[in-house]
This record gives C-alpha cells, structure tokens and sequence, in this order.
C-alpha cells in the first residue's frame, strides 16, 4: 500500500471521478475525507466501502464555493487525521448555456464552483503543508479548458483557468516540497457528463468513439481510469514533476 500512514482530502467524492478516486486511494492505504455538498447518502456510501475494505474515511459536507466552509473541512481533516498530505481538488460543476443567452448568475455559478473553489481548497491546504514541509496537490481539469465548448464556455474558461491557476501555484510552493498538478481528462462517462444530452446524443458521443484508429481512444472514459493518473501523481515517482498539465487524450 503505497499511501500509508497518508492521509488527505478528495473534493466532489460522493460521485463521479470523485468518488473513484477516494476509494482506490483508500484502497493504497490512505485516510481519506471525502467531501460532498448535496448527496449525503452517496457520501455516506463511500465512506462505507472504504471501512468495509479496511480503510479510513469520514466525511464532510461543504460548499467549495464558500471560504468558511472550505476552511472548516480542512480544520476538520486535519484534527481527524493529524496530517493532511494531500488534496485531490475534483468538485466540478456544468450548466449548459449559449453565451448569448447565459446569464450572469449562471456564468458566476460555474466559475465559483470551479475555479474559486480551486483557489479555496488550494489556498486552505497550504499552511499545513508548509508545516509538513511537503504535499501533493492535484487538480482535477478537463480537457475542455482547451478544446472549448459550445453551449459550456463558462466550464471550458473556468478549466482553462485551473490550469494556469496549477502552474502558478506550483512556482509558490516548489521550494516547500509541495507539487501542483493538473490533469486534465477528455469525454469521461459520469452522470455529471451526461447531464443535458439526451440519449441519442450520448449514443452519437460513444459511436464516434469507436471510429478513432486508437483501440484505447474507442471509449468514452470511465472514473476509474483517471485513478491511476492521480495516484501517480501523489507518490514519490512523480517527484519531480510540478505545475505540469497531463492530458489524459487529445481535447
């Protein structure tokens, strides 16, 4: 178990890509809060895999958008765990929006959730990193950031902007042994991807998938498949890699 005795925090965990991943790295030893907002019944389901597989987990309702709550949970994590090594900041939020028809509470919506919660979560972590003298931070992109999206200009500005964000924070915090990096995955088949296509349109999605040349590009991606990318990224053989973008396919 390659994250034992670590202990950190994994944002938007109660689905999705979220989800996964605190479950595999519970799985490699780790003691993992697992973060939600609306669905606590799903919370409390991870948190139950993880303690019926043998590992640690508790859970914490917040808001990410919100300074105070974000400060709370990690105030709370670190009082459970006595360290925080990690923060996997995933929670994400879409809606779907011509720009000429978006309104401004939407556009806000979207770049509070996303990208100021980046900065929240990131910006909490630190002191007890620095303490620590080392931390692993990973933000959970999309490849939208740089491919775009019609009708989700919004979303691809706020990844774009979680990227730039990764590089410049991780020219912060390099010289305290803490590593930022961004990854940044295409198509991934979550209920928060298919939120707003109807059934053909998914169906057209995955069928486009199929014609790509590249037997491992003939999907859409599944949670689990960023896992091992995240995982990389919170051991020792990822090192010296920080402020990098690793794109999980072509946007």
């Amino acid at each position: 178990m390659i994250l034992k005795d670590q202990a950190g925090i994994v944002t938007g965990a109660s689905r999705g890509i979220g989800r996964a991943v605190a479950i595999d790295l519970a799985g490699e030893g780790a003691d993992i809060l697992v973060n939600y907002f609306r669905n606590e019944e799903a919370a409390d389901d991870v948190v139950s895999q993880i303690e019926h597989a043998g590992g640690k987990a508790c859970k914490f309702r917040a808001d990410v958008a919100k300074k105070r709550d974000v400060a709370e949970t990690v105030a709370f994590a670190d009082k459970t765990f006595g360290r925080i090594d990690f923060l996997v900041n995933n929670a994400g939020l879409l809606t779907r929006a011509l720009v000429e028809d978006m309104k401004e509470e939407e556009w806000d919506l979207v770049l509070d959730t996303n990208l100021k919660g980046t900065f929240f979560c990131c910006q909490a972590v630190i002191p007890f990193m620095k303490k620590q003298q080392g931390g692993r931070i990973v933000i959970v992109s999309s490849g939208r950031g740089i491919g775009g999206q019609q009708k989700g200009a919004h979303y691809a500005a706020s990844k774009a902007g979680q990227m730039g964000f990764a590089k410049s924070l991780s020219l912060e915090l390099s010289a305290y042994g803490i590593n930022v990096n961004s990854i940044m995955p295409g198509a991934m088949d979550t209920d928060h991807w298919r939120k707003g296509k109807s059934a053909e349109e998914i169906e057209n999605i995955i069928a486009e998938q199929r014609g790509k040349p590249n037997p491992l590009l003939k999907r859409v991606l599944l949670p689990e498949d960023i896992v091992g990318t995240v995982l990389f990224l919170l051991t020792d053989a990822s090192k010296v890699m920080t402020g990098q973008t690793i794109f999980l396919r072509t946007p």
